[in-house]
């Protein structure tokens, strides 16, 4: 096979580059054999990555976890070495780093298929890449007749002569116009581009800030995930300003008193209003809450998003967003681009990581409720594999309802026998669906560590959260569900659907002896009366809003034993009613009042000395002065202590006290603790605190971390 090789190679190369289309190889054998391989074909492409371990010393290579850092790269030849098993979110990122020309190799091992570690996911992946235009070379086999590809004119329109912005389709063209309006138009009408990815979205977004910036004085600002994303529009920006300074060490592009800035996003709506223009790259993978945020301060907005992303679909958020933007800005405009710009249409490769990542999975479209019963069941996780239909409506349905789902979500439902899935029925179609993943059931000794912070176990994230935030360890030994996806169809919300679902897992999760049940997400009133419908309760209200939905994450549980409710259950409930009627006024001043109210009734807010006892207390004091907790976790049992030191110490007013006072009683901030006492830091003001709690508010000065249960 070597031999006859790079004639194989030359002739794919070709015909791959004559049609600007991208091929797909399989490379079946031993990894030194697979190598040798790879770098007969890195010999015929002008640029090539390999993505994995094991890497030859002569190719550039990355590994899995540094995959990010290739977006906005482009190569002709990609090898992810697969031989360790497949990452589907890195198959999904760098696929797309390929030109039209160019090549996938993917790299297996001989018989993957045959092997005992051979997982659900790599059987979804053989039964997609029975494709014709699918090449499979195999150690043990000659070469495979090549199938090459029908040679067609492809349409692309140059407006070099008659323009400068350099645009490489129509589309592209009319995307430029169409941010442009947004910028001279009438306010108030901001335009969502779409697309999926290689259609010249970002590069779009460059071409206009420069027109822009080449006409008048204006001041454009840029936010993404992170300025990686958004790199292209500032080398497009950059190519087309002649005079463009690019030196500012805070990512500015500047010419002539205009300029292009990149912000964090968490910090542009903070400055929006110091903007002329403001242009949001990949804004399904940015907060919600941001977004919707940004509709409120400022009202020249263009969101570009998106469809088939690495990090998640974009689809979930477009129908979301375009919610808000109807209440709000009723008159935005939304702009789709499906003309390929890096590969010709209907490009091989890109049909096979669609079908490979489900990235063009659908949901049900039943409209209406049939006479029919619904049909709840836990489904057999090899019924997927087996059912295509099946797979890609629960897929659908996941990546509508949660527009974070990336194609690694997707792996671990295949994959992880740890997360089992609920589904609704309607003949054969899925009009809901429940992911639940089982945890806990930690012996003595490591739940007794992740209360102490000395260990994190991979996954388990409800059960350490009880244990480690909280300092429940029955919670972390006994075994508990967490429910992590649980959606829908949208035709079909309001009816009961949901709320069955959950029952539903209650059930799967009695059979196996379960302990309790629990969910966390983003605190919103229509999720948290859902859930309180459910009978759930909540414990813990996170401080810092999540990353992913803009709100503080909401813990709930639902006990399913009387001994949850002994051993635990029943004294976090009361926590935490004490602990957030304490941190109203420091850590929740920010969230929305109908939300505070809300909360506040659903958990039956009482004064600190009736809900808290001794003992819970004590555990709660004694783990923030060996600094197993922090400040905001314990600050009602702090103002409990504190003011019954203060009511029985009548004689005693030294410093620490002065300072334990500002910042429990008096709610000082950290900063201007740190300036009244002469402070190096919030660290020192954090270490004088805990000084003071182990030397005052501890009875019988205990200093090892003890746990209720």
């Amino acid at each position: 096979m070597l031999s006859s090789l790079p004639t194989f190679i030359s002739q794919l190369r070709d015909n791959s580059v004559q049609c600007h289309c991208r091929r797909l190889v399989i490379v079946e054998g031993a990894l030194d054999w697979s190598t040798k391989i790879a770098i007969q074909f890195s010999q015929h492409y002008p640029s090539t990555l390999w993505a994995g371990e094991t890497a030859p010393s002569l190719l550039s290579s990355c590994r899995f976890k540094n995959a990010k850092q290739w977006l906005g790269q482009e190569t002709d030849c990609l090898i992810i070495n697969a031989h360790d098993g497949i990452d589907a979110n890195v198959l999904g990122a760098l696929s797309g780093t390929i030109r039209g020309g160019g090549v996938l190799l993917l790299l297996l091992p001989s018989a993957w298929l045959s092997l005992e570690r051979c997982s659900r996911f790599s059987q979804h992946i053989a039964n997609v890449s029975t494709l014709a235009d699918v090449i499979r070379l195999r150690e043990d086999l000659p070469l495979p007749p090549l199938v090459l590809q029908s040679v067609y004119e492809r349409c692309v329109e140059s407006f070099v002569s008659t323009a400068p912005r350099l645009c490489l389709t129509a589309q592209q063209d009319q995307a430029v116009d169409a941010i442009l309006k947004v910028s001279t138009g009438h306010r108030k009408r901001p335009l969502v581009l779409s697309a999926d990815r290689g259609r010249g979205k970002s590069s779009a977004l460059g071409i206009a800030a420069a027109e822009l910036m080449s006409s008048r004085k204006i001041k454009i600002a840029v936010t993404a995930p992170s300025f990686a994303c958004a790199a292209t529009i500032f080398a497009h920006a950059a190519q087309r300003i002649e005079d463009a300074d690019c030196s500012h060490p805070h990512r500015i592009l500047a010419s002539k008193g205009s300029e292009l800035v990149f912000v964090a996003a968490d910090m542009i709506c903070q400055t929006a209003r110091e903007y002329d223009l403001i242009l949001v790259d990949e804004a399904a993978a940015i907060a919600a809450d941001t977004l919707s945020q940004l509709l409120d301060v400022h009202n020249r907005l263009v969101f570009a998003t998106t469809i088939h992303g690495y990090e998640g679909t974009g689809r979930g958020f477009e129908i979301k967003f375009k919610q808000a933007l109807n209440l709000k800005m009723p008159q935005w405009r939304g702009l789709h681009l499906d003309q390929p710009i890096r590969w010709a249409n209907d490009d091989p490769l890109e049909a096979w990581v669609f079908k490979a990542l489900l990235l063009d999975a659908e949901h049900s479209t039943l409209a209406n409720l049939p006479k029919s019963k619904i049909r709840y069941c836990l489904i057999d996780k090899a019924e997927l594999t087996h059912s295509p239909n099946l797979l890609s409506q629960v897929v659908g349905l996941l990546i509508h309802a949660h527009y974070q789902t990336s194609p690694n979500d997707i792996q671990q439902l295949l994959n992880d026998d740890s997360q089992q899935l609920i589904v609704a029925c309607v003949g054969n179609d899925v009009v809901g669906c429940c992911l639940v993943v089982k945890e806990g059931g930690f012996d003595d000794a490591l739940a007794s560590d992740v209360v102490q912070g000395k260990r994190r176990p991979k996954g388990h994230l409800l059960a350490q959260s009880v244990a480690a935030h909280l300092g429940f360890k029955s919670a972390a030994m006994q075994s508990c569900y967490r429910i992590l996806r649980i959606a829908v169809l949208p035709t079909l919300q309001h009816q009961g659907i949901g709320q069955q679902l959950i029952h539903t897992a209650e059930q799967v999760a009695n059979e196996q002896s379960i302990d309790y049940i629990g969910t966390s997400f983003g605190a919103t009133q229509e999720l948290v009366s859902f859930w309180s419908r459910c009978q759930f309760e909540a414990i813990r209200l996170g401080i810092t809003k999540d990353s992913a939905s803009g709100h503080h994450s909401l813990l709930m549980v639902k006990a399913l034993n009387n001994a949850c409710h002994q051993l635990w259950l029943d004294d976090a409930k009361m926590l935490f009613s004490a602990t957030f009627g304490a941190q109203r006024v420091e850590q929740f001043s920010d969230i929305s009042p109908l939300l505070f109210i809300f909360l506040y009734r659903h958990i039956s807010v009482k004064p600190i000395n009736y809900l808290l006892s001794a003992s819970l207390v004590k555990m709660q004091l004694t783990g923030f002065s060996n600094g197993s907790f922090g400040y905001d976790t314990v600050v009602a049992s702090l103002e409990m202590k504190l003011s019954e030191f203060i009511l029985n110490n009548t004689a005693y007013c030294s410093d620490d006290l002065l300072l334990c006072t500002a910042k429990v009683l008096q709610k000082q901030s950290w900063a201007d603790m740190v300036t009244r006492f002469n402070l190096t830091g919030r660290k020192q003001a954090e270490a004088e605190l805990r000084s003071f709690v182990r030397k005052h508010l501890i009875p019988d000065s205990i200093n090892t971390v003890s746990s209720l249960g």
